[in-house]
């Protein structure tokens, strides 16, 4: 699940109750997490499994009520609505 509060970005696995949280500060995007998952560490692994593909090959849908991040080789990631 990803939901963002203010700038923040809240990404939560909640079968395992890992969390996982991305801050805006002075131009950078800090990680934080925590639980049993680390969960940034998964998607950038996924990441670099797609051959870190440029960014225009992603696309962006909107379905299911909000918008979601798509590359023709990865699932879906829905995105906090802002």
């Amino acid at each position: 699940m990803t939901t963002a509060v203010g700038e923040v970005v809240h990404l939560v696995d909640v079968v395992t109750g890992s969390a996982a949280a991305l801050t805006p500060v002075d131009g950078g995007w800090p990680l934080r997490g925590g639980g049993p998952v680390r969960l940034w560490e998964r998607i950038l692994v996924a990441y670099e499994g797609l051959r870190s593909p440029a960014p225009e090959t992603f696309t962006l849908h909107v379905y299911d009520g909000g918008p979601h991040l798509r590359h023709p080789q990865g699932p879906g990631l829905p995105l906090p609505q802002l």
